[in-house]
This record gives C-alpha cells, sequence and structure tokens, in this order.
C-alpha cells in the first residue's frame, strides 16, 4: 500500500463514528512525503538575508538609497490601499469552498505570481542601478512592486492557512513544529551572518566591494534555495480539518473574532508588544557600532543552551499552559534587553559603552544566554498560540474564518504600521539626523540618539505587553476539553461531507 493509501485509510478511519475517545490525539494523519516536505519546507524558508533583506531599513535606507521620510510618506498611501484590499481577499477566501479544501486553490493560484514577484524583488537593485535611477524614481519603482506584493499576497495569501489546516491532531502539529524550528535553527542565520562579515569588513575598510551587487547575488541564490520546498509543499500537501458546509455571513464571522477573548487579548498584546518606535536595532549595530556581527558573536555562548531548549520545550509543553510559557519566554527577551539597554547607557553620551564593542558584546551575550532558555519555546510557542486561538474560534461558533480574523488582526497592524513608519522616519530623519547612503557618516548626537531610540521604547512595550495575557483564559485543562470536543465535531462534519459525496456520485 503507497503512502497516499495509507493516509486515505487513516482519514477514513478518522471520520468514523467512533468519536467519544481521544486516540486521535496519539495518530498520525500526515504520509511520511508531507512530514518531510513540511519539515523542509519550514526549514529553509528562513534562509533569507535577515536584517539586510529587501524590507530592512539597511537595505532600503544605506543598499538601495531612499530617503526615510519619502519612504514613510509614500508607505502611507500603500497601507490605505492594503486596508482597501484585505477585506474584499477575507470574503473571497473564507466564502471558498471545493472539493480539494478551502485553502489549497489558493496554494496553486498563489504559485507562479509568487515566483514572478520574488524574482522581481531580487532583482529590483541592479534593475535601478541598470536604468540609472534617481532617488524618485527608485521610490516610485519600489513602490511598485509593493503595491503588486501587496495585491497578490491579499488574494492568493489565503494558500498560507493550509498550514493551519493540514492536521486535525495538535500533538502532530507540534511535533512538526519543533522538528522543523530545530532544523531550522542550525544553519537559518547563515545567509545574514555571511552578509554581516561584508558588511563589517566594508565598513571597517578591511575589503573594498560592490555591496549592492553582492546584495543581489545573494538574494537571488538564498530566495531559489529557500522556495523550492515550498513548492515541493504545494504539491504534495493535504488539508484535513473539515469546514462548515455554508460558510457563516460576514457581519456574522466578524462578531465571532470579537467575542473571542484569547483572540482579543492575543491580538492586544501583539499590537502592544510591535510598537516599535525609533530607530532599528540593526541600524544600530551598523552606523554606530560598526558592528553588524555583534549579535552572531554574542550568540555563540548560548548556543548550546538553545539546542537543549528544544527538548526542554516539549517537556514545558505538557507541563504549562500555553500562557504561561508565552510568559515565560517573554520575561525572558525583557530581562535580555534591559542588560543591553543598561549597559549602552554607562558613560553618557561622549564616553558611553553604547559606542563600544566589547562592553555591548559582554552585554548581549549575557542577555542571549537568559534568552535561550526559553529559546525553543518561543519558537514553537508563537505559532501554537496562534493555532489555539483559531481553534477556540472553532470550538465556540463551531465554524472557522482565518482570512476574517487575519483581517481583523492585519487591519490594527496596518494603522499602526502607517502611523510608526511616518513617526519613526521622522525620529531617524529629523530628530536623529540620520544620514542616507552608503558612504554617510553619522555625528555623535546622531549615534546616541539612535541608540536611546533602538533600546529604549522597545524595551517599554516589551513589559507592558505581558499585561494583556495576563487575562488569557485558555488554561491546560480548557485547552484539552476544547481539543475533545472538537474532534468530534470535526468528525461529524466529516462524515456528512463524505455521505453528500457519496450521494451525489450515485445520482451521477
Amino acid at each position: 500500500m503507497d503512502e497516499n493509501n495509507k493516509t486515505a485509510v487513516v482519514e477514513q478511519d478518522y471520520i468514523s463514528p467512533i468519536t467519544s475517545s481521544p486516540a486521535y490525539m496519539n495518530r498520525m494523519f500526515c504520509s511520511t512525503k508531507e512530514r518531510v516536505a513540511y519539515i523542509v519546507k519550514s526549514s529553509v524558508a528562513n534562509l533569507t538575508l535577515g536584517k539586510y533583506d529587501t524590507g530592512s531599513d539597511i537595505f532600503l535606507y544605506k543598499i538601495f538609497g531612499l530617503s526615510p521620510d519619502a519612504r514613510a510618506n509614500a508607505a502611507i498611501g500603500l497601507g490605505i490601499y492594503d486596508m482597501v484590499n484585505d477585506p474584499l481577499s477575507a470574503l473571497i477566501i473564507d466564502k471558498m469552498r471545493t472539493r480539494w479544501g478551502k485553502f489549497k486553490p489558493f496554494q496553486w493560484l498563489s504559485l507562479i505570481p509568487n515566483l514572478i514577484l520574488g524574482l522581481a524583488t531580487c532583482l529590483m537593485p541592479i534593475i535601478a542601478e541598470g536604468q540609472g535611477m534617481d532617488a524618485a524614481q527608485k521610490l516610485v519603482f519600489y513602490m511598485i512592486i509593493s503595491y503588486i506584493s501587496e495585491t497578490v499576497g491579499a488574494f492568493f495569501g489565503g494558500g498560507g492557512y493550509i498550514d493551519n489546516v493540514f492536521t486535525p491532531n495538535p500533538n502532530e502539529r507540534t511535533s512538526l513544529l519543533v522538528s522543523s524550528k530545530f532544523i531550522s535553527e542550525l544553519f537559518a542565520k547563515f545567509p545574514e551572518q555571511l552578509m554581516g562579515v561584508l558588511f563589517d569588513l566594508v565598513n571597517n575598510g578591511k575589503i573594498k566591494l560592490n555591496l549592492l551587487n553582492v546584495f543581489v547575488g545573494f538574494k537571488t541564490f538564498w530566495w531559489v534555495i529557500a522556495t523550492i520546498p515550498s513548492v515541493w509543499w504545494i504539491i504534495v500537501s493535504k488539508e484535513r480539518v473539515p469546514q462548515s458546509s455554508t460558510p457563516p455571513p460576514v457581519l456574522k464571522g466578524m462578531l465571532s473574532v470579537f467575542r473571542n477573548r484569547p483572540m482579543l487579548i492575543y491580538m492586544l498584546s501583539g499590537f502592544i508588544g510591535g510598537i516599535d518606535i525609533g530607530t532599528s536595532e540593526s541600524l544600530y549595530y551598523d552606523s554606530v557600532l560598526k558592528f553588524n556581527m555583534m549579535s552572531t558573536i554574542a550568540g555563540i555562548p548560548g548556543m548550546p543552551i538553545s539546542y537543549a531548549s528544544y527538548p526542554w520545550a516539549t517537556k514545558f509543553r505538557k507541563k504549562f499552559s500555553t500562557k504561561a510559557l508565552w510568559m515565560m519566554q517573554s520575561l525572558s527577551i525583557t530581562a535580555s534587553e534591559t542588560i543591553f539597554f543598561l549597559t549602552g547607557l554607562i558613560g553618557g553620551k561622549e564616553n558611553g559603552f553604547y559606542k563600544k564593542k566589547v562592553p555591548m558584546t559582554i552585554a548581549a551575550m549575557i542577555g542571549n544566554c537568559i534568552e535561550m532558555v526559553f529559546y525553543g519555546t518561543k519558537k514553537i510557542i508563537d505559532p501554537e498560540i496562534n493555532f489555539e486561538v483559531l481553534d477556540y474560534c472553532e470550538w465556540q461558533n463551531g465554524y472557522r474564518v482565518e482570512a476574517t480574523i487575519n483581517l481583523a488582526r492585519s487591519y490594527i497592524d496596518k494603522v499602526k504600521g502607517i502611523i510608526l513608519t511616518k513617526i519613526n522616519a521622522v525620529l531617524l530623519e529629523k530628530w536623529a539626523g540620520f544620514q542616507s547612503g552608503l558612504d554617510a557618516v553619522q555625528t555623535n548626537e546622531t549615534m546616541w540618539r539612535m541608540f536611546i531610540t533602538a533600546c529604549g521604547p522597545k524595551l517599554i512595550f516589551d513589559l507592558i505587553c505581558v499585561i494583556p495575557m495576563m487575562f488569557y483564559n485558555i488554561d491546560k485543562k480548557t485547552r484539552e476539553r476544547m481539543y475533545l470536543d472538537l474532534e468530534k465535531a470535526r468528525a461529524a462534519t466529516a462524515a456528512r461531507e463524505k455521505r453528500l459525496r457519496d450521494a451525489e456520485e450515485n445520482e451521477a
């Protein structure tokens, strides 16, 4: 019997009338091929240039040469456009019902547009240079690519939701998440680290390179490596969580979001934690410390701890609730940020540690070791809590509205993003006096203000975001009861759909 037949047998067993047993919690629904594809896809999807990639401040303001304020003004229009097309896409996605599932068609529809868009994004800097574009033309070119990207993401992004529904077993999902995150941790940062080495060598006058050409070559190479497994996942993945036969009305779907207390708390916490006022840490490392590799070097002592944290994560998952684990990993991050910020303040503006590589690296090492204790937990708890609040909505209402929920969350984030983009651009260019371009030199006052805004506000909001999660109401017992109830409801839905399909085939 081949893998597909084995999977079919398992699925047939899943929709049997015997649904009162929690045995499915130990049952694997995915074929071996599908499990391998998910792990490989999830592992290499993070092979990007990280803080040097096409959406980063370093790329936009140094490599591509955009003005922070001009880019922020243009991004406001993009944000408004995105808020208009998101409701249309959410309506289409949540009303989709096909014999292949709710999200599977979007996986296939997204393939060609994303391949074309991805390649165009990789080549964007060299196209601009080849056409001799000035700063204004570069901005227009960048915004055209951004508008196309937002449109494709909105109307074809539903394919990404299949990662929520390829297995009804939360234990299988967690197991695959742990495996993929652990493998990803072994090499995911390598492209970013290599690019950081080149930046440091150029910034400190050790070598002379055309960073623009190097960037394009690196970006294209790693994009290809990351994209191939994603195409494989599209081919082999299946959708197994049955959807309600009739999609809910739009208003009812929206109201279900606001009745979902865990979702609202999680959204509020994420909103507060995502208030990144000020300059980015990557610009601080690059323009003030001139040590892009600091975070990599500082991470060496904590590396063994991070690898050990993955076995701990599975044990923590069995012992603690999602809420408790989220609080642990979040507080470990704020402890690390506090140590780093206070160290940088020593010595003040003129002779402060914030400009010195050695003390800042030591502070980052200490903080990193604290974070790494819960590193594996963070890697699985972030996606797990997202799955949990989606399943809670299904448990309470009897239907899933991933796209509508994503719409509500993204609306808040987009409004926040529009405002923060403008605020941060003003802080960086007008208040701190940052100069764009690869050859720009920053003043001492600029470097001090970049450090303060890169580290201070982030620490404050990361502390505040813990408060809403104290009221998250899915404890360990509620979670177990929720998934047992969902097992029965999903089995009944799947059995009903099977009977309908059989009846249609008999009539035909």
